[in-house]
């Protein structure tokens, strides 16, 4: 039985090629979208799933109670206190993630070869007892136990000592590497790389120990010493209750930090597999993904795959009125309802499960180009992979039975009599409605998207073009390496301003606009000493203000004569101080990292981070030749400049590698998720459009059968080709006017609440209603003329014929 069902349909797509080709490569379209979205939020969804106790891990981040802001990372000894304390703590452990800071140019030098590095980290010994890693060489236990020891992943260690397979570790293991021109580290283990789908992208592991010999700076038994680069890691005891442990938490901060400083700020566990989606802590990857993007994207594929199966059925009840006497013969020769809808169910199984078979053709085809479109390491092996192998299937059963059923039940309930007598016809009551309902559900998801898409355009241009209150343009960055020494550093700034391409040079520890944050409250006269008041403070030398072309509204610039005590602020912290005036404001004091602070200057305000952010108070004091160097440079010679400026470079420092950023990518680079949306957003529009006309043509291929002697007796009585089209067209572009009235307060309801997200926005403006209309109009009517036309040149005596 089933084999014969396999061959009528078979047969049934021989008959009907052009039919079956468009419906194929309809679904097979959808699908294709459908599953690249699944090996997307697969993906996004894997992150630091792969460590065995993953389930058990938290992060320690803080939360500043006064204000509602949060950190990512914690003091220096939360970890070790918190395990001191809470026997629910089975193990904690302390990483510092010297990339987490963008100023910071970390270099490793192998046989008089230089490399530039990020994923550097000091650990200790126990970071392995909660984080899984395979060793390839070394004792987990030991490696890290000494100062100056180093464990290196695979691909790091193959790419300083070379080798393949066991040599890698034959040539790597005892072999030392120098660090920042400093500290020369000897190799004691060798691990197997890290997968790409961590926030914990560590590649280059030093030995704890290591720390407090290279930076001593730190003070590891400081409760204020908290940054992005610290990392606490906590595994929780079996059954352990996290929340009961939260609770209990606010005790122990009493006790370390005591009862004021435990008022200002908390530490909370965050699950380490929620560290790639929560905005309000970030990860080390710099890279946060939002839940609500992840279900918008599984929104769309649904919806994309509900619109192919909208197709197909509007294709198959357009080809149901020719199918009619085949239905009539299977009757009379004894065939049953029952076996009919299976017979036209195996039919929409056999498509269906050619379409995947595309679909999957297409992304085997095209995931190249699409994993560098999103830079992401999206893995398709259909046959080794069992959870995409069971999608796969799932969605060629879904599509089978969304598709296939409905169709199924039109053709299987004709009657025979009618049928062979060819009197069948759909009526324009209900069934018809239903065709009319999907092409308009079709149109309203296709209308959702184009609209989402322009407003995502229009707030990406705006971030692009809003005044950010400093020049971003010719200025180019470039961070100082570890080992710089002052007198290296006030040398090369004497070279670098002789250069005549070069209009101002700065050394500091931010760019005016950074991803990397300092900071820190201050008080004031009159201030509510209930309340924190933070800023973000800023590090300055002389010629900032020159360099990125920041507005100083009030008093005086930090020039080399500028007393310490000292600061400049932005208009912000005027507003904060309730202070009327610029001017008003020269010469107030405030008591700010310990020390009362003199204002001697106000700073018109700038955005010293993303337009995402709302901007801050901000303190600048003078601390001349830090991590950042700033060169405002001449546009026409930038080539030249640059190739003087590296020439300099290596002469000043000869252990590091030369890099620099333009300061308009940076910035750019703000953005780059929201890029991501709006080119996934634009792909699926363009896809859905595509398909939603698809079953336009098919909705008008069933009207011209459906209308055959109305359009002919219309030819006869003297109508043109030009009338007939309009016949069609007019209906069309009512349906696709209703699906606009649906779809607009849709579309704007949701890119509203997403717009609320940012501080500074586009308004949602009547432009992006009247594109997503036009559009749809346009596409569709070029679909729909096409079709009717068609219809439109048949014979009139033909048509009439059909009766």
């Amino acid at each position: 039985m089933l084999r014969n069902f396999i061959t009528t349909a078979f047969r049934g797509l021989q008959r009907n090629k052009a039919y079956s080709v468009i419906n194929i490569a309809g679904l097979a379209l959808g699908i294709a979208c459908c599953l690249m979205i699944f090996l997307v939020v697969r993906y996004e969804q894997s992150y630091d799933t792969f460590h065995s106790k993953a389930d058990r891990i938290y992060r320690v981040n803080t939360k500043f109670l006064k204000t509602g802001g949060f950190s990512g990372g914690g003091p220096m000894p939360v970890a070790r206190a918190l395990k001191q304390t809470f026997p629910e703590i089975e193990q904690a452990t302390t990483a510092f993630y010297t990339s987490a800071f963008s100023s910071v140019n970390s270099s490793i030098k192998v046989n008089n070869q230089l490399y530039k590095e990020s994923g550097i980290a000091y650990v200790a010994p126990d970071y392995f007892s909660i984080i899984d890693a395979q060793w390839l060489a070394g004792n987990p236990k030991q490696a890290l136990t000494e100062p100056n020891t180093v464990v290196l992943t695979k691909t790091v260690a193959q790419k300083y000592f070379g080798g393949t397979g066991n040599q890698i570790v034959q040539n790597a293991m005892g072999k030392t590497v120098r660090l920042n021109a400093k500290h020369t580290l000897k190799v004691t283990g060798i691990l197997e790389d890290f997968p790409d789908n961590t926030d914990l992208p560590f590649r280059i592991l030093i030995s704890w120990s290591s720390f407090k010999v290279h930076m001593p700076q730190w003070n590891l038994n400081d409760w204020n010493s908290f940054g992005m680069g610290n990392v606490h890691l906590v595994l929780l005891r079996p059954g352990a209750d996290v929340a009961q442990l939260q609770k209990k938490i606010p005790v122990m901060e009493k006790k370390y930090m005591g009862a004021l400083e435990a008022s200002r700020r908390t530490h909370l566990l965050q699950p380490l597999r929620e560290m790639h989606y929560d905005e309000r802590f970030g990860n080390l990857n710099g890279r946060i993904v939002a839940k609500e993007n992840i279900t918008g994207l599984i929104l769309i594929g649904l919806f994309i795959l509900f619109i192919a199966c909208i197709n197909f059925i509007n294709l198959a009840t357009a080809q149901s009125v020719k199918r009619s006497k085949e239905v009539g013969v299977r009757k009379v020769l004894g065939a049953n309802r029952g076996q009919l809808v299976r017979q036209f169910l195996a039919e929409t199984s056999l498509l269906s499960l050619l379409a995947t078979s595309l679909a999957a053709v297409i992304i085997f085809i095209l995931l190249p180009q699409f994993k560098g479109f999103l830079n992401l390491n999206l893995q398709f092996n259909p046959f080794t992979d069992s959870s995409l192998l069971a999608f796969l299937g799932g969605i060629a059963v879904v599509v089978s039975l969304l598709a296939g059923l409905y169709p199924a039940l039109v053709l299987s309930g004709f009657q025979p009599v009618l049928a062979l007598k060819n009197k069948i016809t759909v009526s324009r009551g209900n069934a018809f409605s239903l065709r009319r309902s999907l092409i308009v559900g079709q149109f309203i998801i296709a209308q959702v998207l184009i609209i989402s898409t322009m407003v995502v355009s229009n707030q990406l241009e705006y971030f692009r073009n809003k005044s950010l209150g400093f020049n971003k343009e010719a200025v180019v960055t470039l961070p100082v390496p570890a080992e710089n020494k002052p007198e290296t550093a006030r040398a090369l700034r004497q070279q670098f301003e002789q250069l005549p391409g070069v209009k101002s040079v700065s050394f500091a520890v931010f760019a005016p606009s950074s991803e990397d944050n300092q900071w820190s409250t201050f008080t004031f006269p009159g201030s509510d000493p209930t309340k924190e008041y933070y800023i973000r403070e800023i590090p300055i030398d002389h010629t900032y203000l020159q360099t990125y072309g920041l507005t100083l509204l009030a008093g005086k610039n930090l020039d080399l004569q500028t007393d310490s005590a000292d600061i400049l602020v932005n208009e912000t912290v005027l507003r904060t101080m309730n202070i009327a005036t610029p001017e008003a404001a020269i010469g107030q004091k405030v008591d700010w990292d310990g020390k009362k602070r003199r204002i001697a200057g106000v700073v018109k305000d700038f955005h010293p981070g993303s337009l995402k952010d709302e901007i801050p108070g901000v303190f600048m004091r003078k601390v001349p030749h830090n991590g950042l160097i700033g060169l405002k440079l001449e546009p026409a010679a930038l080539r030249a400049t640059m190739a003087q400026v590296e020439q300099l470079w290596k002469q000043a420092y000869p252990e590091s590698l030369f890099g620099f950023t333009f300061l308009d990518e940076d910035i750019a680079n703000f953005y780059r998720e929201e890029v991501k949306m709006f080119n996934l957003f634009r792909l699926f529009a363009g896809i859905a459009i595509f398909i939603s006309c698809l079953g336009l043509y098919g909705l008008v291929s069933f009207m011209a059968v459906q209308r055959t002697k109305e359009i002919g007796i219309r030819k006869v009585l003297g109508a043109s080709v030009a009338n007939i089209v309009g016949l069609f067209t007019k209906e069309f572009f009512v349906l696709i006017i209703i699906a606009f009235v649906v779809a607009a307060p849709l579309a704007w309801y949701a890119m509203q609440a997403w717009l609320q997200d940012f501080p500074y926005r586009d308004p949602i403006g009547p432009g992006s209603f009247f594109m997503a209309i036009l559009f749809s109009l346009v596409i569709a009517g070029i679909t729909v003329i096409y079709r009717s036309i068609r219809a439109a040149r048949t014979n009139p005596v033909q048509n009439l014929r059909t009766e």
